[in-house]
């Protein structure tokens, strides 16, 4: 039992994410999609206050 969850942890650390080649890759990208909203709703807040 315990062989078969340390084999089953291995494989599900080593997949692949869906998009990119890494899950750092992943991770950059979606950080970055937040930093841009948060300065595009900034900007939207100063232009339309």
């Amino acid at each position: 039992m315990t062989d078969n969850f340390q084999i089953n942890k291995k494989n599900i650390s080593e997949e692949k994410p869906p998009i990119l080649s890494t899950w750092k890759q992943l991770y950059s990208i979606v950080f970055l999609n937040l930093v841009f909203l948060i300065i595009l709703f900034y900007v939207f807040t100063k232009i339309f206050s």
